[in-house]
């Protein structure tokens, strides 16, 4: 019994000898195998972190450059109130002025009117009704009028 124990063992040590040599190509080969795809593996993970650190670079910058420009928006918007303003105050005062230059040539163009060349200056003619001093209050408070209905009309009520 002894003896066929030890003819087995020494068949079965043939056996793994000659299996060992067949598998180790194989082994070989899967080894190479698994160290190319770790290596892969390394190469994608390296660029999906470089991927993920641009985009996320990208996206601090994008919400910077937002952020800058809603505040030159909001500057712009506050030139634009400021600029409209003044336009308007411009335009106002150009017109209340127009309107009383207007007036006054009026007042001083009757009189200049009714000189007569080369001789003395003659009395102004009353302007619309006679009496001067009320013509003058009239036309001024015209314009008055007419300067106040300006602004209270034209000026847009901001929000």
């Amino acid at each position: 019994l002894l003896i066929v124990v030890l003819l087995f063992l020494v068949q079965l040590k043939r056996l793994l000898g000659s299996l060992q040599r067949q598998v180790e190509p194989v082994t070989d080969r899967a080894r190479v195998a698994a160290e190319n795809v770790e290596y892969v593996t390394a190469l994608v993970r390296q660029d999906v972190q470089t991927v993920r650190a641009s985009v996320s670079g990208l996206s601090d910058r994008l919400g910077e450059a937002s952020e800058r420009m809603e505040e030159r928006v909001e500057e712009f918007n506050a030139l634009m109130d400021v600029v409209q303003d003044e336009a308007e105050s411009v335009l106002l005062d150009t017109a209340a002025l127009v309107r009383g230059v207007r007036a006054g040539a009026k007042s001083v163009g009757g009189s200049v009117v009714g000189a007569a060349p080369g001789g003395a200056p003659q009395e102004p003619a009353p302007l619309e009704g006679g009496d001067d001093s009320e013509a003058d209050d009239e036309g001024e408070n015209q314009v008055e009028d007419e300067v106040g209905e300006a602004m209270a009309g034209e000026a847009p009520e901001r929000a």
